[in-house]
């Protein structure tokens, strides 16, 4: 089964990540986590967890924890938990390397600076542990579970924790068709089915210079993240001056309402970091995004 853990700040921002966390897992026969860290418990990573507002405290901060998880668990199984201690190292004993958990974060503007983003919970999450993340941008409202799916990788070698598992598995029940496929004598019925036949998956590579990288290389590369395993999936590959720019253009082609790469923060460290493609990313997509740090 499962779990996403979703942090919750009780701001518009992480009740619509919450809300989106739900829709997917109601999906997919999974469970929700909500997991809330009070100012004082931060410690060094105060920065990146403090509340959006400091309205509630003490026992309401328990009351609405207690309020959340009712409302979800009338969609889906669903606990809470306070953070009392340092979150990452909790998470990380709590979930070490294991597989079936995504921490799910909300994302309160895709249009911020870099310079902002450096408090940003989502980059600071993804430097410190090794499970799956889906950041989901406030700009972005729960509706349907996604199914255009695009996944960009570049073409250096990559190491995934073991918890990287948990993405193809992922992927393959939200792409997993739950509706038989109607079809009648009408010509549309023929779109239909080629529309339903293309893979809506989607690997894409983006590169800068004049010739374009083979086809059955970039395959390859997708094929050894092993993110797509046994996911039904399309290979492309796109030419743009700015690889953050040509990623996004390739989603808004591909109508994709989800996009997913590996993070690499230990090749861009300090604040080298921020400057790169994928911090860029998870910091500006306007739409949900599920990422995986490397080794």
């Amino acid at each position: 089964m499962f779990t996403f853990h979703v942090l919750t700040d009780f701001s518009a921002t992480a009740t619509n990540a919450l809300q989106y966390a739900v829709v997917v897992a109601r999906h997919v026969g999974g469970q929700v986590r909500i997991w809330h860290v009070p100012p004082e418990a931060a410690g060094e990573h105060h920065a990146y967890f403090s509340p959006a507002s400091q309205e509630l405290a003490g026992p309401a901060v328990v009351q609405e924890l207690t309020r959340l998880a009712a409302q979800v668990a009338a969609e889906v199984p669903c606990t809470w938990e306070l953070l009392l201690t340092d979150p990452i190292s909790r998470f990380t004993d709590l979930l070490a390397d294991a597989t079936g958990h995504v921490l799910v974060v909300g994302n309160a503007n895709p249009a911020k600076s870099m310079a902002s983003a450096r408090q940003s919970t989502a980059l600071h999450l993804v430097r410190h542990l090794a499970q799956p993340l889906l950041v989901v941008p406030r700009t972005f409202r729960a509706g349907p579970v996604p199914r255009r799916i695009v996944l960009d990788t570049d073409r250096r070698a990559v190491r995934l924790p073991q918890a990287a598992q948990t993405i193809p598995g992922l992927l393959a029940q939200l792409t997993h068709a739950q509706h038989p496929l109607l079809l009648g004598h009408l010509p549309s019925d023929v779109d239909l089915l080629l529309t339903r036949s293309i893979p809506e998956v989607v690997g894409i590579h983006v590169y800068t210079g004049e010739a374009s990288p083979k086809m059955e290389e970039i395959a390859t590369q997708v094929r050894q993240t092993g993110l797509l395993e046994g996911v039904a999936h399309t290979v492309a590959s796109t030419r743009h001056p700015s690889i953050e720019q040509g990623i996004r253009h390739a989603a808004a082609r591909y109508r994709a309402d989800l996009l997913s790469f590996v993070t690499r923060p230990r090749t861009y460290p300090g604040e080298q970091f921020l400057q790169s493609v994928t911090a860029g990313l998870l910091a500006h997509s306007h739409i949900p995004v599920l990422t995986i740090s490397e080794v």
